[in-house]
């Protein structure tokens, strides 16, 4: 039931997210896994049409904020998951190439989760701060879609006690509208 409920809200999500095509242009797809023997997916849409000024010494780069729907389960046991709302300001900063272009990017946001554990791991609050990092390749001059590469880490920023926190490797295709 569960698993339903999750895909309606994804779905339910991108199409009202769909309906309010200019502020919203790019979809992410992804798959991820934890060295704790959890396996995910997500489904993501990013908002960039974000004005922004930062200090000199951060450099140029440009902001997204991503909202994402996750559903993880444990690989030993698949009837043990759990489902994450995320939202996350991005920073996205241009590293390399042109034609075929690399991008470093940093976030930190917050997610609700729908438990307080997976397998051995506890949360404690299902309210999780959501810290990321990523290289975003577009692989392609012909299309601007990327592959991103990436480590989240989640934690409640010891607001109580256990925090055991989750960490993923993920990997991303990136889609802009």
């Amino acid at each position: 039931m569960l698993r339903r409920l999750s895909l309606l809200s994804a779905l339910l999500l991108s199409s009202s997210l769909a309906s309010t095509s200019t502020l919203a242009d790019e979809v992410s797809f992804t798959a991820s896994y934890s060295t704790d023997q959890f396996r995910g997916a997500r489904v993501a849409y990013r908002f960039t049409d974000i004005p922004l000024e930062m200090p000199g010494f951060f450099g140029s780069p440009t902001l997204y904020i991503d909202t994402g729907l996750n559903h993880w389960q444990n690989s030993n046991d698949t009837s043990d998951n759990i489902t994450a709302f995320t939202i996350s300001p991005v920073a996205s900063w241009h590293i390399a190439g042109s034609e075929r272009p690399l991008y470093l990017e940093a976030g930190i946001g917050g997610s609700y989760f729908d438990k307080t554990s997976l397998g051995n791991r506890k949360l404690s609050t299902k309210f999780q701060f959501e810290d990321r990092i990523s290289l975003s390749w577009q692989f392609s001059k012909n299309s601007d879609a990327r592959i991103d590469f990436g480590y989240t880490h989640y934690s409640n920023g010891d607001i109580k006690r256990p925090n055991d926190g989750l960490d993923f490797y993920w990997l991303s295709w990136v889609y802009p509208f």
